[in-house]
């Protein structure tokens, strides 16, 4: 008896540590009133599915605070027959098109591994993202830069048809400051490497509900409101019309190969003249 209570003590304490270090599954609902895609987005999705049936998307950096509303607008909208989400931490989700979702692990060091699980989606949405302040220097670096390459060059030999990726106001690949020039190295990169459409998108500060919000996000949350008296298309960005516009776009149609690039304040134009 002694014996086997013994044994059994380091199993339930094994099962409880596993437990305790496991994400927290992050939790996505789309209902009628959320997220609110308007009459425009629904028409184009409708269009989107009608001529380019068959198509699949494939989501980086699901979790993070645009990703999870990318992954919110392409499930509410039910214009992909399949919406995978490569990422570490699990989403519990409800709401439409349930059947369409599937949720997989990935190792972005392992480039062989990137490009066999890509292949076979049309459209791919990267949100990845860290920052310095939470990771690192090297850290940050390694993520949204080598992290985001490897994914993009993945894709790129995957076969997809449509690449868009999350970057930042201010990108620019000479910039003195090491996120701005990280940003910009990164686009540069994409928007060079021929995929038959890139799209890079720039918001600025992101208005959302934070999970973990650093003091001095707070300090210019508080503030906010007067930088947008005075600057109102340049200064801030819902993460929610981030991924509207993303989305969106995608439904596109384009005949030709191209590259775009769209600002904070495109952005915004783009969601408030389609809500007229």
């Amino acid at each position: 008896m002694s014996s086997s209570s013994d044994a059994s003590t380091p199993s339930t304490a094994s099962a409880a540590s596993a437990a305790a270090a496991a994400p927290t599954p992050l939790k996505i609902a789309v209902t009628d009133e959320n997220p609110v895609l308007g009459r425009t987005f629904t028409k184009a999705a409708g269009k989107f599915k009608t001529k380019s049936p068959g198509k699949s998307v494939l989501v980086l950096g699901g979790t993070g605070e645009v990703g999870r509303e990318v992954v919110k607008h392409l499930m509410a909208s039910g214009a992909f027959d399949k919406v995978t989400v490569f990422a570490r931490r699990p989403i519990e989700y409800t709401g439409a098109n349930a059947d369409k979702l599937v949720q997989k692990p990935i190792d972005f060091e392992n480039e062989e591994q990137l490009k066999t699980e890509f292949a076979g989606h049309t459209h791919a949405f990267s949100c990845l993202g860290t920052t310095r302040s939470k990771s690192g220097k090297d850290g940050f670096y390694k993520v949204d830069h080598d992290y985001a390459l490897n994914a993009a060059r993945a894709c790129k030999e995957a076969g997809i048809e449509h690449y868009s990726i999350v970057s930042s106001a201010g990108a620019n690949k000479a910039s003195r400051f090491l996120y701005t020039r990280t940003k910009g190295e990164v686009d540069s990169e994409v928007l060079g490497m021929g995929f038959p459409r890139a799209s890079v998108f720039r918001p600025a500060m992101l208005e959302c509900h934070r999970e973990e919000s650093r003091a001095v996000e707070k300090l210019a949350t508080l503030m906010l409101p007067l930088f947008k008296l005075a600057m109102p298309m340049s200064v801030a960005i819902p993460t929610s019309t981030v991924a509207w516009t993303m989305v969106s776009n995608a439904f596109a149609p384009v005949e030709t190969p191209a590259t775009e690039t769209f600002s904070n304040a495109d952005m915004l134009e783009k969601f408030q003249k389609a809500k007229k």
